[in-house]
């Protein structure tokens, strides 16, 4: 988790042109700009590291790990303002000597997948958020979540095409297989949302017995008035009273189980981080594309 959080911490500070290196083992520099020291909360320089004995040991070095203050308005950030980035594969896809292609420029084509990057945040009595990457399958196109970012490792990549190597736009694909990604990370993060409803729903059933127990107290203490009053006028009036009183506290009760089901109420939002579109040279020769996946070198962190 470490590295991927590193992996990620140091993208950002290269989306937003931050220059940062690490000056000693595991501590990290970076220089601030002016219109970005309020967002760090830092002068112009920030000292940073992903390891929790490192910022123990050095109290000017500011921790960025999971569930940190910065990692979290990094994420927000990152989630606030979605990033479509393309890159391409650097190494040259084989061709057949029997296939009757001489050259890149003949029948090739760039195949494109995708891969998501989501945050997902759970909301209740408290807040939990995760990230998660649903990647599209070159070898069938069919997507697969993982329960971490996905990141790329971009020594086999460039942000710019082969001109020989003909690149097609892949237009409206993208976004339907956003609206899948979607869906599907529904479906996969649903038995933690259960899990979740359950927990909450425990909680609130637990303060709302508590709050029971205090109005079951006032409701008997009325009720105790109520035997004790004569049948004066006065008394009569006094009666309707309590009545009134006890009309009021099932009216409270009311107001309280709508209070309480709101603040345990599970709420959950997902974020698009970013998307990444990979496009890998193939001959229109392939008959499949299975060996198009062999050239795909992904970096999954664990």
């Amino acid at each position: 988790m470490e590295n991927e959080i590193q992996q990620l911490v140091l993208t950002f500070f290269n989306m937003q042109g931050i220059k940062c290196k690490e000056s000693e083992d595991n501590i990290w520099t970076a220089q601030i700009p002016a219109k970005d020291q309020s967002f760090f909360n830092s002068g112009a320089i920030l000292k940073f590291t992903f390891n929790r004995e490192k910022a123990e040991m050095h109290r000017d070095v500011e921790i960025i790990c999971d569930g940190s203050f910065l990692f979290r308005k990094i994420i927000e950030k990152l989630g606030s303002t979605p990033k479509v980035s393309r890159v391409f594969i650097g190494k040259q896809p084989e061709i057949p000597a029997d296939s009757g292609v001489k050259s890149l420029a003949e029948k090739m084509h760039y195949q494109t997948s995708v891969a998501f990057n989501f945050k997902v945040s759970f909301n209740y009595d408290q807040k939990i958020e995760k990230l998660y990457s649903v990647v599209e399958n070159p070898s069938d196109s069919s997507l697969e979540i993982n329960d971490k970012l996905f990141l790329l490792d971009l020594e086999d990549y460039s942000e710019e095409p082969d001109p020989r190597i003909k690149l097609e736009d892949p237009g409206t694909d993208v976004l339907k297989k956003y609206l899948l990604a979607c869906q599907k990370l529904e479906k996969h993060i649903q038995e933690e949302v259960d899990k979740y409803k359950k927990i909450s729903q425990e909680k609130c059933q637990e303060e709302m017995k508590v709050f029971d127990d205090y109005l079951n107290e006032q409701k008997f203490e009325l009720l105790q008035k109520k035997e004790n009053v004569s049948f004066h006028l006065y008394f009569f009036q006094k009666e309707e009273e309590i009545d009134k009183l006890i009309n009021n506290l099932d009216e409270e009760r009311k107001h309280k189980i709508k209070e309480l089901e709101e603040k345990y109420k599970v709420k959950v939002n997902i974020s698009l981080i970013n998307v990444v579109l990979l496009c890998v040279p193939v001959s229109g020769t392939n008959k499949t594309v299975n060996s198009t996946a062999k050239v795909i070198k992904l970096k999954e962190v664990n």
